[in-house]
Parts: structure tokens; C-alpha cells; sequence
């Protein structure tokens, strides 16, 4: 049943984000076409494709004590994002990201082809998981330490910054030989090893595996329930030996339920939060990370901390400068 749930709440998402995408292409080719067609509105929510800039948002925030104008639902987005992952374990990669949901289609392609998915060598996974968290380093070692906070705000108010979304939208409506082949590898690599991307190289996927350790929802193994059948660790995705833990808590968790799902015994294995609460059946799970990110997007709303200051007029400049710049 947590299964469904969660391939449900996937799909919905995904494709919410697709009519995202779709809307905010029409808003800007409304621009570059000089103005033939129909103005909609800019769809804030198309800032989450922004990590960077929302990092830098957050800095921006926590040094200037400015919440970003510019990007103001990237940032809004990130901080719940943040939040789940300290709340309900690193549970947007696995029920929101549209990333996550993408190499797990792919992953489950691959089984279909070949019966089965690849699993590295344990030296050699464990190497290339490092991979992510160098990357990690990288970035939060350049905006959070190298950058002071003048440099910050002064890139969060350049023109490069304020069409950050619309050079994003383009990078990928335009791709270049080289990021085609970059992607082909990844997409073929996520067939063959399941979670390629997310397992090896997502930095924004290691930034909230570290801040899940803090998470008080834990998959609990009740030993005296368990009968050693090993399922739930070949049902995680995530190659965690779920089967010899007491609690689950590693910040390649992304509280997928997948080991909760496979476990033959109801009371052997359940996700739980501390003190009275106990256990939490996996739907509830759902409810709990859907509605910590609504909550979100409803307060950024709320308290005008989500669409940006930039202006009708600001990108009737800014759209056709940046196309006649790229062309």
C-alpha cells in the first residue's frame, strides 16, 4: 500500500511540475515573440529548479537579514525542503524530487530489461558516494565561506540572477551536444545502477541526507518480530542493511518505506517517531511530508515571501537583451 501511495504522490507531482514548466514557457517565449500571444503569469514555483541560487538566498537571509527578493519561492522552497529532511528523514528524494522519481522509473526499467539492477562493489560504491558530499563541500565552501555577504547580495541583483529561471528553461529546451551526452550516461547509468544520480553525485541529496540525521522518524526493526528473512535490506534502494539495525538512521535513508513495504511481519519493522508516539504507518508519512511542503508554499504565500519584485516591464527588458546577447 506505501508503495502506491508514494508512486501516486510522485506522479501527481511530476506532472504538476511538467504543467509548471509548460506555463512558464509560454510566459517567456510571450517575451522573445515581442509580445504575440496570451501574458500569463510567471509561476513562481519553477524557482525550485534553482538550488544555487536559493543557497545563496539563504546565505543572503542569514547574513544581510534579507529574505531574497529576486527568488523568493526558491528560497521558500529550499527551506522546506530543509525542513522535511530534519522532520521526516530525507523524504523529498523520494516522494517530491522529480529527479528522484525519474531514476527510479529508469531504475525500474532496468530491471524489466535485465531481471535485475547492478550493484557495485562495496569499496567502489562507497567511493563513488563520496563523490556527492565532495561536491557538497565544494559548494558550501564557495557560498558560505569564499563569498562574503556584499558579493552574495550582489549577485542575487544581477541581471544574470534575475533570468536565472529563464537560463535554466533554455539550457535545457536548447541542449548542447555535450550535455546530451552527459545526461545519456546518467540516464543509462540509472538504468543499470539503481539511483544512479541521486546515489553518486547529487550534492543536494547529500546536503539533506546530513541534515536527516537530526530526524526523529526512524524505520524501528523490533527484534523479537523479526524473522530474519533479509527482505527488507534486498527491498532497499538505497543498499542499506536494514535487516541488522536496530533503528535505521543513515543519511542515505530517504524514508521511502520500501523495507516496510517488503517486511512479512506487520510489527517487525515500522516507521516511529520517540517518546509516546510509536509507531507512524507509512501513509501517515506521506501526509506528514506533502503537508510540510504545502505549509510552506501556503506561509511563503501567505506573507508575500513568493513571487518576485521583478516586474511585467523588468522582463519585457531583460528577456529580449538576454536572447539577442545568445543569438
Amino acid at each position: 500500500m506505501s508503495n502506491r501511495i508514494r508512486n501516486i504522490v510522485q506522479i501527481t507531482f511530476a506532472i504538476f511540475l511538467l504543467y509548471l514548466g509548460w506555463q512558464f514557457s509560454r510566459f517567456v517565449s510571450y517575451y522573445e515573440t515581442g509580445g504575440y500571444g496570451v501574458l500569463v503569469d510567471r509561476p513562481a514555483g519553477v524557482e525550485g529548479f534553482l538550488p544555487i541560487s536559493a543557497l545563496l538566498g539563504l546565505k543572503h537571509w542569514l547574513v544581510n537579514g534579507q529574505f531574497d527578493p529576486v527568488h523568493p519561492a526558491g528560497l521558500a522552497i529550499l527551506l522546506a525542503i530543509l525542513t522535511i529532511s530534519l522532520l521526516w528523514r530525507k523524504s523529498f528524494c523520494s516522494w517530491l524530487c522529480p529527479v528522484g522519481t525519474l531514476s527510479e522509473g529508469l531504475g525500474k526499467l532496468g530491471r524489466r530489461i535485465t531481471g535485475r539492477n547492478l550493484k557495485l562493489p562495496r569499496f567502489l560504491d562507497l567511493s563513488l558516494m563520496s563523490l556527492k558530499y565532495l561536491l557538497l563541500a565544494f559548494f558550501m565552501w564557495s557560498i558560505f565561506f569564499a563569498m562574503s555577504g556584499q558579493a552574495v547580495q550582489a549577485f542575487l541583483y544581477s541581471p544574470y540572477n534575475f533570468i536565472a529561471d529563464v537560463r535554466m528553461l533554455k539550457f535545457f529546451g536548447n541542449l548542447s551536444g555535450t550535455a546530451v551526452v552527459v545526461l545519456g550516461v546518467l540516464a543509462i547509468g540509472s538504468v543499470f545502477i539503481r539511483n544512479f544520480w541521486c546515489r553518486y553525485l547529487c550534492p543536494y541529496g547529500a546536503l539533506l541526507g546530513l541534515v536527516s540525521l537530526a530526524s526523529p522518524l526512524r524505520v524501528a526493526r523490533q527484534a523479537e518480530h523479526c524473522i530474519n528473512c533479509n527482505k527488507c535490506t534486498e527491498a532497499c534502494p538505497n543498499r542499506i542493511i536494514v535487516a541488522n539495525a536496530t533503528t535505521v538512521n543513515s543519511p542515505e535513508c530517504t524514508g521511502c518505506m520500501d523495507c516496510v513495504q517488503a517486511c512479512p511481519k506487520p510489527l517487525a519493522l515500522q516507521p516511529r517517531l520517540p517518546l509516546r508516539i510509536g509507531q507512524v504507518p507509512p501513509w501517515i508519512v506521506a501526509v506528514l511530508v506533502v503537508g510540510t511542503f504545502l505549509t510552506f508554499v501556503l506561509v511563503a504565500k501567505l506573507t508575500g515571501h513568493w513571487q518576485t519584485v521583478l516586474t511585467v516591464e523588468d522582463y519585457r527588458q531583460l528577456i529580449p537583451a538576454w536572447q539577442n546577447v545568445n543569438h
